[in-house]
């Protein structure tokens, strides 16, 4: 496998900056990894703050487990500030995510190009 496949795999299933890091472009691939560990993070905390929000919501209303109910809450838990700073972690993510592969197979394939001369 050359190594422009391996970057490009490495960045697109593992994430963002890894086959940065694979090339030895160490600063790219750290700021890469960095952004999206960051991004991932906010999106996270958001989606557990929302799921603990309709959690004591349920509680409060007795508990019981029911789907229609739960979706429902769910539904109806406004997103708040949090929603479109979340829209916007997800967009900065999948920039990162789509430099990550481009970079890295355009890294890879001048890397390639050198050991084949």
């Amino acid at each position: 496998m050359s190594r422009s496949t391996t970057a490009v795999v490495l960045s697109a299933l593992v994430l963002p900056g890894a086959g940065q890091l694979y090339l030895k472009h160490f600063w790219r691939g750290m700021a890469l990894i960095g952004v999206s560990l960051v991004c991932l993070w906010f999106i996270v905390a958001q989606a557990m703050q929302r799921a603990s929000a309709v959690l004591v919501q349920l509680e409060s209303e007795g508990g019981a487990l029911d789907a229609t109910q739960v979706a429902d809450l769910v539904s109806q838990t406004p997103g708040g500030s949090g929603s479109a700073a979340v829209t916007v972690a997800t967009v900065v993510l999948a920039v990162c995510w789509v430099v990550g592969i481009v970079d890295a197979h355009r890294l890879g394939n001048k890397l390639d190009a050198k050991t084949l001369s």
